[in-house]
């Protein structure tokens, strides 16, 4: 069983929304092709937030724009704008949370795509062109045995603590393992 990289970046987006961590909606930039290539469909997100009570704003059938959910003042804008983060949130201390998915299985396999996969997103967003002093960086995989067990270990890499890089786990329950106290006491 596998999470879609933009089914990460929606639980992730979810969470931040859920637990007021976010004073503002939430930007969520997801490739046309993890969504639909020729007559495929990879992931029907439309009909995925719908089940777990977000809905469009404009009823139309495009996939991206606002999402909205009536227990909570803030809203998903999904784009497929690339190059600024796969999830931008300004958090409740003001600061910009700028995370970077990626896809993943949700149980231990014999090969161990979570080690590059992981490499990957840490790369990606280590080498971003446009950030400022007020960004939180942070890389966000899918929770997962080995996925767990690397960002457990590499969250106390000397580099990633000097930089302070966050390395996030979500769940299909929408739990994040790797927020720091710190970003969850300024709500």
């Amino acid at each position: 069983m596998k999470m879609p990289e933009a089914e990460v970046s929606l639980r992730l987006a979810i969470h931040l929304i859920e637990n007021n961590l976010t004073i503002s909606d939430v930007d969520v930039a997801i490739d046309g092709a993890q969504v639909k290539t020729t007559n495929t469909i990879h992931f029907a997100i439309s009909e995925f937030l719908a089940t777990i009570g977000w809905k469009k704003a404009k009823d139309d059938a495009v996939w991206q724009g606002e999402y909205r959910h009536e227990k909570h003042d803030r809203k998903i804008r999904i784009h497929s704008r690339s190059g600024c983060g796969d999830v931008v949130a300004t958090l409740s201390n003001g600061k910009i949370l700028r995370v970077e998915s990626k896809k993943g299985s949700l149980s231990t396999s014999k090969s161990s795509k979570e080690y590059p996969l992981l490499r990957e997103a840490m790369g990606q967003i280590l080498t971003y062109t446009e950030v400022s002093d007020n960004d939180i960086l942070a890389v966000v995989v899918p929770s997962s045995p080995k996925f767990n067990e690397l960002a457990s270990r590499w969250r106390a890499a000397p580099m990633i603590e000097k930089i302070g890089l966050l390395i996030l786990t979500v769940d299909r329950n929408n739990q994040v393992t790797g927020i720091p106290n710190s970003i969850k006491r300024n709500k």
